[in-house]
């Protein structure tokens, strides 16, 4: 990692990548799990403390367009596409054990496991 860019999502939450990558290979999504190893962590929204939204693109990269990663029917990790829809702009983390916060990651918000 250099000092103008953020370090990889899988430095900072390595097991919330391999959950990503098996999703979505298993969702049909090979494009976006081959993406991953080059996502960036960007760190959390910051519009409350509580907000579950995690950065993985600056925000203007950031589209509409959303896939949902269930877990027998309750969602686990929302992704949101970047704008060429060839990687991940961001994620709404629902239901995911993501462990200790890792010293890459400081500002983890209130009540994430």
């Amino acid at each position: 990692m250099n000092e103008t860019q953020p370090p990889l999502l899988a430095d900072v939450y390595p097991a919330l990548v391999a959950y990503l990558d098996a999703a979505l290979v298993a969702e049909g999504e090979p494009t976006l799990a081959a993406a991953l190893p080059r996502v960036r962590f960007h760190g959390w929204c910051g519009c409350s403390p509580t907000c579950t939204y995690l950065r993985t693109a600056p925000a203007d990269r950031a589209d509409n367009v959303w896939v949902h990663l269930d877990d027998e029917e309750a969602p686990r990790v929302w992704l949101q596409l970047d704008r060429d829809h060839t990687s991940v702009a961001g994620m709404e983390v629902c239901e995911f054990a993501l462990g200790p916060a890792p010293a890459l990651d400081p500002h983890r918000p209130a009540g994430m496991a």
